[in-house]
């Protein structure tokens, strides 16, 4: 495969960009750390937080799910 100078700088951008998001990814998870820290908690849970607010915007009635789901547990966890 002969690569031409259009493909080669398609290339390059692509790498570029993977860069990029590879950086923005590394901060999120600092940034993330960082507000668990402040809270007093994991990041896990401030992950998870950030994962149910992106999935109430998205589809709506999520937390209001998760919550059910919780109730039940914690209902049966009560009676063992």
């Amino acid at each position: 495969m002969q690569l031409d100078q259009k493909a080669k700088d398609a290339i390059e951008d692509i790498i570029n960009r993977r860069e990029g998001i590879a950086s923005m990814q590394a901060q999120i998870k600092e940034d993330i750390k960082a507000i668990a820290e402040h809270l007093g908690g994991k990041p896990a849970q401030v992950s998870k937080i950030i994962t149910l607010v992106e999935k109430e915007r998205e589809k709506g009635d999520v937390i209001s799910g998760e919550r059910d789901i919780i109730d039940a547990a914690e209902a049966m966890a009560a009676q063992a």
